[in-house]
């Protein structure tokens, strides 16, 4: 591994121990709310510290999830409440920049409300989707409904994936990184036959008679 990632691994790992179920909730929180916390570190080292004993797999699922909810309102509430102006002057604070703004926005403007639910399996884009959503006023129980449906999805996967990297966890983070281009190919090709379903769906719709005639 290289030193950046053992002092990641060592640092997150330390955390964890020492706060327990706090400490993973914390981490989540700061993590939804596009901090540079990454989720595919903190939770795969909680799933390890499942796979030692020390915690229970459910209960770090629920809590970790419960914290990535919290996260995710805090993004909505800032796009929803106080604006693009102040949302890019928020991003400044975690590095996020008109270009990340942008990029969240046409995932939204293109897939609408389900792409709250695709981006929880998109590296960047999955925190980031909150924001436009929040400018869009999306309805808060739809926004929280998907949300946690891709929350509890992606925490569950990588959760296990740490307690099934724990019997040799000086590799975990090299196990990871092995694992993070088919699980990526695997979300893209997820969301390929999402938009791709929608998008047979609203040409049927728009070639059906009652289409044509109430144009």
């Amino acid at each position: 591994m290289s030193s950046l990632s053992n002092a990641t691994f060592n640092f997150v790992l330390n955390l964890i121990d020492k706060s327990g179920l706090l400490g993973i909730f914390g981490l989540m929180v700061m993590e939804s709310a596009t901090l540079p916390i990454p989720s595919e570190t903190v939770l795969p080292l909680a799933g390890y510290l499942v796979y030692l004993g020390k915690a229970d797999f459910w209960t770090v699922v629920v809590v970790a999830s419960a914290g990535s909810i919290v996260g995710t309102m805090i993004d909505y509430s800032i796009g929803s409440y106080l604006g693009r102006a102040a949302l890019l002057r928020y991003g400044r604070l975690i590095r996020l920049n008109e270009g990340h703004l942008e990029l969240a926005e046409r995932w939204f403007g293109r897939y609408g409300s389900s792409a709250v639910l695709a981006a929880r399996f998109v590296p960047v884009v999955r925190t980031l989707i909150a924001f436009p959503a929040g400018l869009a006023k999306m309805k808060l129980g739809r926004f929280l409904a998907f949300s946690a449906v891709g929350v509890f999805a992606w925490d569950t996967m990588l959760v296990y994936l740490g307690v099934m990297a724990g019997r040799n966890g000086e590799a975990i983070i090299g196990y990871l990184h092995s694992l993070f281009l088919p699980l990526g190919l695997a979300a893209i090709a997820t969301i390929v036959i999402f938009v791709y379903v929608r998008w047979r769906r609203r040409l049927k719709a728009s070639a059906s008679p009652d289409s044509r005639v109430n144009r």
